[in-house]
């Protein structure tokens, strides 16, 4: 792979990267100050690698986000699109070293630069609703199913059924696919965005479905990432899609991890349990994690 790569790419150093759960195998390519990502891809086609260079390359420029820059064939089995390349600290990892007000601040950053990546709509596309109800059929029969459960998951699959209606005209925008603190770096104290490999097209509040990922090691970024997308508070409108769209990732998760990273079961029962205890309070759609940072009275 690395000869091949080095054919299409010389004078580059290549020099593999472990993190992440995709998939693809992903490399930084080197050559004096010039560094780049090179994503390999066994799954996808020429074809799909054109629509993420053509889509993600739709978002207007902004040095905060990362940029495609080319796309091809490596070998008769491997397609690749290459990226502009963010040296600088996982977000992830140093988050919960930040003074809070830094915490806060480059949250209220993650939020204002997902509002430009949400300003992409696809009108052609299908209705969320038809959509998204089909893909909570699908997790819930898939939980069901699962040789894998979680001791209460199960108690939630009411008001995920019952709740659907939630889903009725919304909005369809370009998501990210999985916008949270492990595709974030940190950089002169800039949150920069990567990892655009699960882009979709959907409701802009499912792209929050993974605030559990983010309010487990920082809540003050949390609250940042709410207040730098909505300009002030969410709505109440969001936060009872928010209960659904997290509950439904929550079914997902476990069949999710047992085909693609049976490593991380651990870590997707934690982040179920945190997900469970923010709405151990059923009658609200309002999370443990924001309830608590603001000070509200229960």
């Amino acid at each position: 792979m690395k000869n091949r790569i080095r054919e299409i790419f010389p004078h580059y150093e290549v020099e593999p990267i472990l993190k992440g759960w995709s998939t693809d195998s992903k490399y930084l390519l080197i050559r004096g100050d010039e560094k780049y990502t090179l994503r390999v891809s066994e799954r996808k086609s020429l074809q799909k690698q054109k629509d993420e260079f053509q889509i993600i390359s739709s978002i207007k420029p902004m040095d905060q986000v990362i940029r495609p820059v080319s796309y091809g064939v490596l070998d008769e089995n491997h397609t690749y699109i290459l990226y502009s390349y963010v040296e600088g600290e996982d977000l992830k990892d140093v988050v919960g070293t930040l003074d809070p007000v830094l915490q806060y601040d480059v949250g209220i950053q993650a939020g204002i630069l997902l509002t430009a990546i949400h300003e992409v709509e696809k009108a052609d596309r299908e209705e969320v609703r038809v959509r998204y109800n089909r893909r909570i059929t699908d997790k819930i029969r898939a939980y069901r199913t699962c040789p894998v459960k979680h001791a209460k998951l199960s108690e939630y699959i009411p008001y995920v059924e019952e709740h659907r209606h939630l889903l009725e005209e919304r909005p369809t925008v370009l998501l990210h696919g999985d916008y949270h603190l492990g595709n974030m770096i940190l950089k002169d104290q800039s949150v920069h965005i990567i990892d655009f490999n699960r882009y979709d097209f959907g409701d802009p509040y499912e792209e929050f479905d993974r605030m559990t990922m983010n309010s487990s090691l920082s809540p003050q970024f949390s609250k940042g990432l709410l207040y730098g997308y909505f300009k002030g508070f969410p709505p109440m409108e969001f936060w009872r899609l928010l209960k659904l769209y997290a509950l439904t990732n929550a079914l997902g998760s476990i069949s999710w991890a047992l085909k693609y990273s049976p490593e991380s079961m651990d870590f997707v029962h934690d982040m179920i349990d945190q997900t469970l205890g923010d709405y151990a309070d059923k009658s609200s759609p309002i999370p443990r994690w924001y309830r608590k940072l603001i000070g509200w009275q229960e």
